[in-house]
């Protein structure tokens, strides 16, 4: 029996080391997409103009269950973090309703969803970003979306 000990412990050495590789902060960041809104007559951004304010914006996907977002006040960006689990044909509306104005603006967004397996992880690439009913394109990773 005591033969095998140095074999264990090396064979337990090695389960460990291997196991190391998937440190505890090596997590994915979750799939995210930015989007500026812009005054499509003065190409001005409506956050940046006072159109809206963040207290404005509401997200939410066609069953009415709200995507979580964060308002990115330095740059006036919208960073959305939509739901991954269906990989095409995924479609959220943002709202901005300002109640001061009466001025209510939806923005209807498509989107797909790519998976990359890594080896401690899953990551999410949200791809094919379209907003149908409104003039947009991409400018340095940013949909840029006209109202």
């Amino acid at each position: 029996m005591k033969k095998y000990i140095p074999f264990l412990l090396l064979t337990l050495t090695l389960l460990i080391s291997s196991c190391d590789k998937c440190n505890e902060g090596d997590n994915a960041t979750p799939a995210s997409i930015f989007i500026e809104v812009i005054d499509e007559t003065t190409l001005e951004n409506v956050f940046a103009n006072a159109t809206f304010t963040a207290a404005n914006i509401s997200v939410k996907d066609l069953d009415d269950e709200p995507i979580p977002f964060n308002f990115i006040s330095n740059t006036n960006l919208i960073q959305l973090f939509p739901n991954t689990e269906n990989p095409i044909g995924n479609t959220f509306i943002i709202t901005l309703n300002n109640e001061t104005t009466s001025t209510i603006e939806e923005i209807t967004i498509t989107h797909d969803v790519a998976e990359n397996k890594e080896e401690c992880y899953t990551t999410y690439t949200i791809e094919n970003v379209q907003a149908p009913n409104n003039p947009s394109e991409v400018v340095n990773a940013i949909y840029v979306v006209k109202i």
